[in-house]
């Protein structure tokens, strides 16, 4: 069992530091997939513009999940306390659960507006990744 925790803590982590660099990438100056990553009002404008301090903050905290994830893999010694390192990862098992089910308007499994660019890739990509690193990270808890 200890090798299929490994695995996909090694996926989370992998997934956390991926969506850190796509952030930090952003933060300083790229523009790639930003207009994509960005929900979309009924009136066809974006919801929000996050300014780079936001984005700063989003990609450090994703970082941060990357490291608590990685401390639950059993070929290293714990690095992070092991209760600190619990109470954040059911963080990040409520934080993903929740971003998963959505506001029911533009983000999220049960949003109002589905026919925008970003509601598409939020239906095929982003809700259902918030689904598996909730649930990955939950199993991991309960396994662990």
């Amino acid at each position: 069992m200890n090798i299929i925790i490994n695995i996909i803590v090694l996926v989370n982590t992998l997934i956390f530091v991926t969506l850190s660099s796509i952030h930090f990438y952003w933060v300083f100056g790229g523009r790639l997939g930003i207009e994509k990553a960005i929900p979309i009002t009924e009136k066809g404008k974006l919801a929000f513009l996050p300014g780079k301090f936001a984005t700063l903050i989003v990609a450090v905290g994703l970082l941060f999940f990357a490291s608590v994830s990685f401390s639950f893999i059993t070929v290293i010694d714990l690095w992070m306390e092991l209760p600190f390192a619990i109470y954040a990862m059911w963080l990040i098992v409520v934080i993903f659960y929740l971003r998963a089910v959505g506001d029911f308007n533009l983000i999220g499994f049960f949003k109002k507006i589905k026919e925008t660019d970003f509601a598409n890739n939020d239906s095929k990509i982003y809700s259902p990744l918030c689904f598996y690193l909730a649930s990955s990270s939950l199993f991991v808890l309960l396994v662990k």
